[in-house]
């Protein structure tokens, strides 16, 4: 008969290796995106209609109306379920279960991993906070500081129908992208030798759950392309950004400092960013001109 000491022995491995899973795998999503503690079932982003800017202050305080739409990211609920024969338990032939569950928190970083750069990939057909996609062509700003005034648009993004590749500038307090985070990757195991899986399954179950998503930041401080990862287009799209305006036409002092490509992308950025001369033995003006991420997830 399984006992009650057999699965608390069994929980306290598998929690031992869940814990070393969460440590082995590296948190890529840090490199470009920032935390945003989330205490309900949604998070609202009204907040992102201002991008701080310092003015000189003449009269009253300069206040800058918020938009009156709304962005809201709800939280979603992510699960891995891994279900350990009592046959096994009962043979102690239990070491795979630990290899699992080892693997299921690793999996659980690399989720928000995925979502990350996913969202990056995707915001070319994604909306951000004021209504466009996140990489588009007309993002409106306006004449005045306040957000009034005539309307003009900031493109953030190259054309084309390749693999995405993506400046960024993550070095700066307002960030390109969140990972908005409900609950942290946490461990859960049927524990009771009277449950109703063990009866019908001859099955102990154990898993690992995870709320939050991605959601999306200042477009100002992120230029995205699917044109050809050349010399030329980097230079565009990085000139670009450092010319980026806000509202009042302001500068806002943004300079890429990360490339995000795909696997696809490797080799043209690597060729642009890390070599010192070019084919002709000339200085390379772009080596190492940002900082280079090469990354699966995208």
């Amino acid at each position: 008969m399984l006992t009650q000491t057999q699965i608390d022995n069994l929980k306290t491995t598998l929690i031992a290796r869940w814990n070393a899973g969460l440590a082995l795998s590296k948190e890529d999503w840090k490199l470009v995106a920032k935390l945003v503690n989330s205490n309900g079932a949604s998070n609202t982003y009204a907040w992102l209609t201002q991008f701080p800017v310092f003015r000189e202050w003449v009269g009253a305080r300069f206040h800058k109306a918020v938009a009156e739409r709304a962005y809201h990211v709800k939280n979603r609920k992510f699960e891995a379920t891994i279900d350990v024969s009592v046959d096994d338990i009962d043979d102690d032939n239990l070491g795979q279960y630990g290899t699992l569950a080892e693997g299921a928190g690793q999996s659980s970083i690399d989720l928000k991993n995925d979502l990350v750069y996913q969202a990056l990939a995707a915001g070319f057909s994604s909306e951000c906070y004021d209504g466009q996609y996140f990489f588009d062509t007309d993002h409106p700003t306006y004449a005045n500081e306040d957000g009034t005034g005539s309307l003009v648009t900031v493109s953030n993004m190259q054309a084309g129908a390749g693999a995405p590749w993506i400046l960024l500038c993550t070095k700066r307090a307002p960030a390109p992208i969140y990972l908005q985070e409900r609950m942290k990757p946490r461990f859960d195991m049927l524990t009771a030798v009277q449950s109703d899986r063990n009866f019908d399954y001859d099955q102990i179950s154990f898993g690992g759950k995870w709320r939050g998503d991605a959601a999306y930041g200042f477009w100002q401080c992120a230029f995205g392309s699917k044109a050809d990862l050349t010399a030329a287009n980097f230079e565009a799209a990085y000139d670009a950004m450092g010319d980026f305006k806000g509202d009042g036409q302001r500068k806002l002092g943004i300079l890429a400092d990360t490339l995000v490509v795909g696997l696809a992308n490797r080799a043209a950025a690597e060729a642009i960013l890390t070599k010192a001369n070019l084919a002709g033995g000339e200085s390379n003006t772009n080596y190492k001109r940002v900082e280079l991420i090469v990354t699966p997830w995208l």
